[in-house]
This record gives C-alpha cells, sequence and structure tokens, in this order.
C-alpha cells in the first residue's frame, strides 16, 4: 500500500491542502517542511488518523474537540491509497475490486458542543474491507518526535498485545509512548534461538542488517542480545546496553528495530528480506516519521535519509523535518512546503530551481531558498558587519585604505570568508 493524495480541510492549523504526487513515485522519501506552528505534526497525525480508521482511533485518548480549526464546525481527511494486489489482502464479502485506486475519508463535526469523528463513504468498497480491516498487508507504522525506549505510559504498552494495528501509530499521537517492545522481541528471539526454534533465526538478519557500513556512526555494532538486554560495542571496543547509548542512537534503532518488528508480524520474517540480498527489506508500506532529524548529528542527517530509502527500498516515508540535510535523500521523493502560519500562502510542492539546490547544493544554498524563508542564515550582527565589510571592499576600489581600516577589513574576511569580497553592488545576493 502506498498513499498517492492527501486532502485535510479545517484541521488545526491546516485549512485546505491538497498533497498529489501525481507522476511521482510513491515509494521512496517525501519531506514535508515548514516553520513552527506550521502543522507538520498535523499533517502527519491526520494520515495516521485516517489510515486507522475512526473506531479504533478511539484508543487514542485525542480530545477530538481540540482538532477542529478555529470557528469551523467541521473538518475532513481524505487519502486516495495505491494498493498492491498480491500483498493488500480484502476482507468480508464483495465483488472483486477492479480500479486501482482506494479512497479513505473521514470527518470530523461538532455535534451538540461534541466534536464526532466518523468515516465518509465515497465509493462503493467500505474500507473496513481494505486499511481498516485487520487482513494481510495494508502496512503502516507512525513514529513521533520523541523515540525512545523507555519512560513511556504503561497503560499503552497493553496495546502492543491487544491491537497492534493501532500500536503501530501511537508514538506521533504523544509524548508518553516509548517503543519499549522492539526491545522485548530481540530478547524474545533470543530465546527462540537458544530453544532451536526457527523463528529465532531472525535475529542474526536484523543483527547484519542493523550493522551494516553506514547506518550507525563511530563503528557503534550491535553485539547480541543476553540475559542484561540488548548489547552493543562502541568504536572504543567498550560494551555497553542500548539504553546507554546517546540520544541520537537510540531515537534511530528505538525507530529500526521497532519497524522490522511491525514487518515481520504483517509480512512474516521469511517474507520481508530480500533473499539475495539481506541488506535490503524488500516489502510495501507507508512508514510517517515526525522530526526525523532530531538528536542527529547532522553529518547523520545527511546519511539517514539516504540509507533508508536504499535499505527500504518499496516503503514510502513521509517525513517531517527543519534540517536541509534532510531533504537531500528525496532525489527519489518528493519535497513539499507548509504556508507560514498566519500567511495567506498555500502549501506546495518544491520544485525547479529550489528543489535542485535543496537535493544537490550545500547548506547555504537550501538555505537561501524560500523552503526556509528570508534572511535566516545571518544574525543581526552578522549583518551589520558584512555591510562593513561590504563598504571598506567598495572603498578600496578607488580609493587607499587607511591602516586602521585595512587592519579591520582583514578582521573581518577572516570571519566571514565566503563573503570576502563582498561590495555594496553584490550585498543584496549575500
Amino acid at each position: 500500500m502506498y498513499i498517492r493524495s492527501i486532502t485535510i480541510k479545517n484541521i488545526r492549523s491546516i485549512e485546505n491542502l491538497i498533497w498529489d504526487l501525481k507522476k511521482n513515485s510513491p515509494a521512496g522519501w517525501h519531506v514535508v517542511m515548514g516553520d513552527n506552528g506550521s502543522g507538520k505534526s498535523t499533517f502527519l497525525r491526520c494520515i495516521s488518523l485516517a489510515l486507522i480508521g475512526p473506531i479504533e482511533a478511539a484508543a487514542l485518548r485525542q480530545n477530538w474537540n481540540d482538532w477542529l480549526s478555529q470557528k469551523k464546525s467541521s473538518g475532513s481527511i481524505q487519502l486516495d491509497l495505491l494498493f498492491d494486489r498480491t500483498k493488500d489482502k480484502f476482507s468480508g464479502q464483495g465483488r472483486t475490486i477492479e480500479v486501482n485506486v482506494l479512497p479513505v475519508k473521514i470527518s470530523l463535526s461538532e455535534v451538540d458542543n461534541e466534536v464526532k469523528i466518523k468515516s465518509v463513504k465515497i465509493e462503493k468498497v467500505d474500507p473496513k474491507r481494505f486499511v481498516w480491516g485487520g487482513k494481510t498487508g495494508w502496512f503502516s507504522v507512525s513514529y513521533g518526535p520523541f523515540r525512545r525506549f523507555t519512560g513511556g505510559d504503561k497503560e499503552y504498552d497493553r496495546l502492543f498485545y491487544s491491537n497492534p494495528r493501532i500500536a503501530a501509530h501511537l508514538s506521533i499521537f504523544g509524548e508518553d509512548v516509548a517503543l519499549t517492545e522492539a526491545l522485548r522481541w530481540l530478547q524474545d528471539l533470543q530465546f527462540k534461538k537458544l530453544e532451536k526454534n526457527p523463528e529465532g533465526d531472525l535475529l542474526d538478519s536484523v543483527k547484519e542488517f542493523v550493522n551494516q557500513s553506514e547506518f550507525l556512526p563511530h563503528n557503534v555494532r550491535l553485539e547480541g542480545v543476553s540475559s542484561n538486554g540488548v548489547e552493543f560495542v562502541d568504536g572504543d571496543g567498550y560494551k555497553l546496553l542500548v539504553e546507554d547509548l546517546s540520544d541520537g542512537y537510540r531515537s534511530i534503532l528505538s525507530m529500526t528495530f521497532e519497524l522490522i518488528r511491525q514487518l515481520a508480524q504483517v509480512y512474516g520474517a521469511k517474507a520481508i528480506f530480500d533473499p539475495n540480498d539481506k541488506t535490503k527489506i524488500i516489502v510495501p508500506g507507508v512508514v510517517l516519521i515526525d522530526e526525523i532529524d532530531a538528536h542527529l548529528h547532522p553529518t547523520w542527517q545527511r546519511r539517514i535519509g539516504i540509507w533508508f530509502r536504499t535499505h527500504f527500498p518499496k516503503l514510502q516515508f513521509i517525513v517531517s523535518t527543519h534540517s536541509p540535510l534532510i531533504c537531500q535523500a528525496a532525489t527519489v521523493g518528493t519535497v513539499w512546503r507548509l504556508p507560514k502560519p498566519g500567511s495567506n500562502e498555500s502549501g506546495k510542492m518544491v520544485t525547479g530551481q529550489e528543489l535542485d539546490r535543496l537535493l544537490y547544493g550545500n547548506v547555504l544554498d537550501a538555505y537561501g531558498t524560500e523552503a526556509f524563508g528570508v534572511n535566516v542564515t545571518r544574525s543581526e550582527e552578522s549583518k551589520h558587519r558584512l555591510q562593513q565589510l561590504a563598504e571598506l571592499n567598495q572603498k578600496e576600489l578607488y580609493e587607499q585604505l587607511s591602516d586602521a581600516e585595512q587592519e579591520e577589513q582583514t578582521k573581518l574576511r577572516a570571519m566571514m570568508p565566503t563573503a570576502a569580497n563582498t561590495t555594496n553592488g553584490s550585498l543584496q545576493n549575500i
């Protein structure tokens, strides 16, 4: 399953949004950017809610009264889904599905001062027969910005057993959800391996997958699973538990372990890996990640999207970020910019030269696009010093600088080497 288009109306800060892939490949790295408060988290939560469905959504503990835009009495979310006839199965009795795109729509409406959520029927095929039906396939998961192994509300832990489909989306709706189940799963695989249970063989595949080059920085490696927990070895050769790794490692590892666990649960452990290349997982689905760049060093930000896209080539990643480095993986995918809060702008796909600068330029090229706003690369003090340098360079073209001016010019050029030869005429381009 993939998402081809998303339409959101009157949900929180989003009044009217249409995200449409058109001819773009659904599998790949799809980035959503915008200022704080522009609705990046809302965008992802809307997608997740539509994939879960209104019945299961009751377990999310959401106050639906907070979901509608101000002064609006109704809102809606619609997804158009592409599906794989060999992987995504239909439940119940009914006619053979002839179409390739299936719509899913839910509405939120205020009734007697309380907002209710319900499904909206568009076509004859009920979503309860496909994406909300619980049959094999229709894979989707969501991860919020607080990705960690411990510290979550234990009440939510029960849902990983009683309702695994909604548990796959829990963390995007709140800060009090930890991905603890992934650690229990790894320990369970170790027990099965010791018992000679074939299901335990998956642990070796997971270990090989996580220990690929270009994934974990500084030669950190998964050593194994013991009674103490999930053990890693750092670049200096010291053993430590996964919970003792830094925030960046825990953020990415908790999500990766949980993603593989969910994929194995839906498709079966033997079906997810490429039989000819165990470094790739080759099943389709939708993965939503809020603030993918959280806790990651810039070098890891630049690599992480390319790594996920390469080693999960059939998954559709839709991620939010504030980092231009995350966009570089969208050479297979798209970049969407949400409008500024309080403006009359519309969200849009980033295209043309602006997109090329995000994908292929350096960080300054990316920050120079409208995607990150205007004048975000320099502080006010920096702009003042740049103006001083421009005036000195301009003056030097026509007359000799004094010793004090030459000393100041040399100092400013050392501070701002990329603008060393700036003059008043070129200042607006810096």
